[in-house]
């Protein structure tokens, strides 16, 4: 109540009219206690006006008004032509009306202290959930870092390491094969499967790797869409809408989201198409992967993949939230929103 009053009217100034209102009251419970005669006792009405101003003023403004309402009382009555005031009767009765606003006093100091150390423990809760946030962040940037780094690593070092090894091995094969026709069979398979190698080091580094968000991430997607058309055989399309602000990190997670969903898409649905699609949603964005292929299985409803608990969690650290869902009539719709955040870093759009 007090809050209710300060929130509304601007001021304490206005628990000043919580006394004022006790006495009105006061006044008002010994007019009816006059009306009712001295054989009916209004005992008990008087503790409203008590317990308000004990609860919203205090010890000493509840004892005021226990007294004063023992004054109405004696006024009340003798007013009512009562034949005879007991001095033992209105001291009891002042007794209890001390005792109550003893107790209902204590209530209120018990109830403030119960609050306060609600209020330390949720604001303590909340800087531990922005630190661990804070730090989940921390973690996610050190993570796509170290993940570029092994990325050039393998696309710089093994890769070209690979490629040197491949055309080495094709040499000696020619040669071999000049000499002993069976042996320069085997050595054509060596330098095949090195050659083989070769390509799924690169596979690897470009899963590791993410140049295209160096530019933007609608140029990303749509990149994105375009491997996945040529590698996987599939036709894979993706749409957006003009202007779409967002900050370089949730950019990287979105990117990351729409390719993990799009590629379990090629490997396990089985279906012919997948639309990866970027638009506003109210105050944030809205990025859908959907296909045509088999649906949802019990392991992808149980979320208990690697693949899904990393985009859940990178849907987390945007701040947003991931669902997975039948699309209609068939397939699967995967589905990240997440908010805009005024002051971010512009990039993607």
């Amino acid at each position: 109540m007090k809050d209710f009053l300060i929130r509304h009217f601007g001021s304490t100034r206005i628990l000043s009219l919580v006394p004022f209102g006790c006495l009105l009251l006061v006044g008002f419970v010994g007019y009816l206690d006059y009306v009712s005669g001295f054989e009916n006792s209004m005992l008990l009405f008087y503790l409203a006006p008590i317990a308000i101003a004990t609860w919203y003023c205090g010890v000493r403004w509840g004892g005021l008004i226990a007294f004063l309402s023992v004054v109405a009382g004696v006024i009340s009555d003798v007013a009512g032509g009562i034949p005879q005031l007991r001095t033992w009767n209105l001291a009891c009765e002042f007794a209890a009306y001390l005792v109550f606003v003893f107790l209902l006093a204590r209530w209120h100091e018990l109830l403030a202290k119960m609050q306060s150390r609600v209020d330390e423990r949720t604001a303590a809760l909340r800087q531990e959930l922005a630190t661990r946030r804070r730090l989940e962040k921390e973690i996610s940037v050190v993570a796509e870092q170290e993940r570029e780094r092994l990325g050039r690593e393998l696309h710089d070092s093994l890769c070209q390491h690979l490629v040197g090894t491949g055309l080495l091995a094709q040499a000696v094969a020619v040669q071999t094969d000049e000499l002993d026709p069976n042996i320069g069979k085997k050595a054509h398979k060596v330098a095949n499967l090195v050659d083989k190698g070769v390509e799924l080091s690169r596979e690897i580094a470009r899963g590791l790797l993410s140049f295209e968000l160096d530019t933007d991430l609608l140029d990303a997607l749509n990149g994105l869409a375009r491997s996945i058309t040529y590698e996987r055989k599939i036709e894979c399309r993706f749409e957006s809408g003009t202007d779409i602000p967002i900050s370089r990190e949730v950019a990287n997670h979105l990117y990351w989201i729409a390719r993990e969903a799009a590629i379990n898409s090629a490997k396990h649905a089985r279906g012919t198409r997948i639309l990866i699609r970027l638009d506003r949603s109210g105050t944030g964005l809205r990025l859908t992967v959907t296909d045509d292929g088999s649906g949802l299985n019990d392991a992808d409803r149980s979320n208990s993949g690697i693949g899904m608990k990393v985009m859940r969690h990178r849907a987390h650290l945007t701040g947003g939230l991931l669902t997975i869902s039948s699309n209609i009539p068939r397939g699967t719709l995967i589905c990240c929103e997440v908010p805009i955040v005024s002051g971010d870093e512009r990039f993607g759009g």
